[in-house]
């Protein structure tokens, strides 16, 4: 069987249906501008779902948390992965649980400040107060050994991060998905290209593997969103076609 960078344009479009379930505008206009740039991307976009451990619904519900994203908000791609989802068997409960682990990202935010005035400033001493033992709990709870930064948010203010704990905790314990998924969804969106995130990818590893995730299933989210950065030529090729269309001072 010919690769895929050997095919023609219609095989490549067949193939393409076939491996990934669609075919729409975007990658017609990436079929025009380069059939070995849109064979080469099939081959990394489809690489887990031909061999991985991941479900279809699950590889869905990570697209619409990565698309959904503060960090990153693509209309087009959290509309088609949330039909494709639903096709899958998602609920509408689950779309809304994936949308809820998301938007508790910009904890990270506190995090790394906290994180960064322990590092330039002289560390003040551990609290030992009765809050700070609460927000150490509930971290522990949520997502295992507590991390440097994480030591540095109780110490700046534990009140605070226990406000965001707490907010973590409304979305992560939901109920709509299991804690193995709603881990393996939060870690797609610390991971994903427009957060990468290494303390906040740390904690979802350590977290989804404690509610039952395999070594296999935590390498497929990471597998599974490298492809995301697509979005780059999916957003400019249009706006470039457009001011600069084919053929003029190529």
């Amino acid at each position: 069987m010919a690769t895929t960078s050997t095919l023609s344009p219609d095989q490549l479009r067949a193939e393409f249906k076939r491996r990934r379930g669609r075919w729409h505008d975007d990658w017609e206009a990436i079929l025009a501008f380069s059939p070995s740039y849109l064979a080469a991307y099939l081959e990394l976009s489809a690489y887990v779902a031909d061999r991985g451990a991941l479900s279809p619904r699950l590889r869905e519900l990570l697209y619409v948390a990565t698309n959904c994203s503060p960090t990153h908000m693509f209309e087009k791609g959290l509309r088609n992965h949330a039909r494709e989802a639903l096709a899958e068997g998602a609920t509408r409960a689950e779309l809304l649980a994936v949308a809820a682990i998301v938007s508790t990202i910009g904890g990270q935010t506190y995090l790394m400040g906290a994180n960064a005035l322990d590092v330039c400033l002289p560390q003040k001493p551990a609290d030992t107060s009765a809050e700070a033992a609460s927000a150490m709990s509930l971290h522990s709870s949520l997502f295992g050994a507590v991390q440097a930064d994480a030591e540095a948010a109780v110490r700046q203010d534990a009140d605070f991060y226990q406000c965001w704990l707490d907010f973590a905790a409304s979305s992560l314990q939901g109920g709509a998905l299991p804690p193995k998924e709603a881990h393996l969804i939060a870690l797609a969106a610390y991971a994903q290209c427009t957060q990468m995130s290494r303390e906040g990818v740390e904690r979802q590893v350590r977290a989804a593997l404690s509610a039952g995730a395999s070594p296999q299933e935590v390498l497929d989210v990471l597998r599974l969103i490298t492809s995301m950065s697509i979005h780059a030529m999916v957003f400019a090729l249009p706006i470039i076609n457009e001011l600069a269309p084919e053929g003029t001072g190529e």
